[in-house]
Parts: C-alpha cells; structure tokens; sequence
C-alpha cells in the first residue's frame, strides 16, 4: 500500500470511528427521565421504572405499562416491616400520559418467588447438580399475577403533570397489594407511611408459613396450596383506598391547561 493510500485509508477509518462515537453518544443521550413523545396532538411520556419490595419472598420481575419492572429479592425474614429492597436499579421505561385525570389504569403483571430459603438439594455428581423432582415441587410454588390497578395522581408539587415527576416506583406490599409513587423528594419524606400501608396489607390475607426444607414442604403441603389458591382472588384494596381518599378529602389536582 502506498503511503498516500495509507493516509486516505486511515483518514477514512477515523471519519467512522468519530460518526459511531457520535451515533452512540446520541443514542445514549436521547433517553433521559420523562422524555415526551408526540403522537398527533397526544403527548406522553417514558418514565423509567423502579420496584420496592418489603416482603420475605422475591420479586422476579415484571412489568407495567410496557415498562420493565427491576427483579427485586425479599427482606431477610427477621427484617421484615423494618427496611425494604430495591429502587436503586431500573430496566426500562413505561408509558404514562402527558396529564394524569381520574380514572386512569395501568396494566401491572409479576412474578413472586415466595419462599426464596427453600432450594433443592444437591445431587452427589460432577458440578452443581440439583434434584430434579425437588426442583420440580419448588416450582409449582412459584405465583405469576396481574392486575390493572388505578394509577394515582402526583404529588401536589406536580399538579396534573407527569413531566414533572422523577419515575414511576412500584412498591410490592404484602398479600399482593400494590402501591405507586413517582420518586420525588416530597414522596420520600413519606416513607414511614410506606411501611404503615405494608402493616396494613398483611392483615389482608393469611401469613406465608418459614418453608427452607422439604421436611418443612411436607408438614406444611396443604397450608401452601391453600396460601397459593387465596393469593389469586386477593383484590387490590390499598391502592384504591388511598386515591378515594384523596377524593373525598378534595386533595385530587385541578386539570392543567
């Protein structure tokens, strides 16, 4: 090769070099918090999405509104009602409106891992081998749900709009209640009302009992079938709860322009 050919080679190389850089900062940078979207003359936003879990069991992801919901582990069993997982990871962005009104939903679906202490056994073979009709058992325990639960309105900083919020966080409560919030400081100075609502779900329906062996699946086999049959027909109660009461109390925001 020439050295004039060599020149225009290597200038041509750093000319895509600098173009990729650019599509791939580009790429990067057009994804923040909230971006709007315009569809004729609807606006709407792609809020990123965080999980809160305070239960013993393991949320093993899921989603809301085409966002995806972060997997998120349990709290250690003795820790329970005192500290809570998650929110620091997001994995994907969900659809919300410009503005919120009355009556909006969003489309929630998890998947709960209920007795995350519970593994089968190890098998006596080369490399990490667990028994597969133990595996089998444990399985049959794992819950999938979904739910279409109202979706509340900002805090009052906000007003009615969306663009103004920090992302949309879902806390997984106990006896699969859920409840959202969108991540600003004034919602965060309410974490102790969070774990208020948590004491208040697990009245909701009947305590999960300690499953970390298949001595303790064989005592409790039928306890743990009809935990996992009550678990599908529990409605959303505190969610809907909060938002009447909003309403009732006129505390509901007045519609932007």
């Amino acid at each position: 090769m020439t050295g004039k050919k060599a020149a225009t080679t290597s200038t041509i190389i750093r000319r895509a070099i600098f173009i990729l850089s650019a599509a791939a900062i580009t790429s990067c940078s057009s994804f923040e918090p909230f971006v709007g979207v315009i569809s004729g003359k609807n606006k709407s936003y792609a809020a990123p999405v965080e999980a809160l879990e305070y239960n013993y069991e393991n949320m093993s992801g899921g989603g809301i509104n085409g966002g995806c919901i972060p997997k998120t582990p349990g709290v250690d069993d003795y820790e329970v009602g005192k500290k809570r997982y998650g929110g620091g990871s997001t994995c994907g962005a969900a659809h919300l409106p410009a503005r919120w009104k009355p009556g909006m939903t969003a489309r929630v679906y998890w998947r709960v891992l209920p007795y995350p202490g519970w593994h089968a056994r190890g098998l006596n073979v080369p490399g990490m081998v667990r028994d597969p009709n133990e595996v089998n058992i444990i399985r049959q325990y794992h819950e999938n749900y979904s739910a279409e639960i109202p979706l509340p309105p900002p805090p009052p900083s906000a007003g009615d709009d969306f663009g103004k919020v920090r992302n949309i966080t879902v806390h997984f409560l106990a006896c699969n209640q859920l409840y959202i919030t969108y991540g600003t400081v004034e919602e965060g100075k309410n974490t102790p009302m969070h774990y208020k609502l948590f004491a208040k779900s697990q009245k909701l329906c009947t305590p999960r009992p300690s499953i970390k062996s298949m001595a303790d699946y064989r005592r409790n086999k039928a306890k743990l079938d009809a935990i996992k049959a009550e678990r599908q027909n529990i409605p959303q109660v505190i969610l809907p709860e909060y938002i009447q009461e909003l309403e009732q109390q006129g505390k509901l925001p007045v519609p932007g322009k």
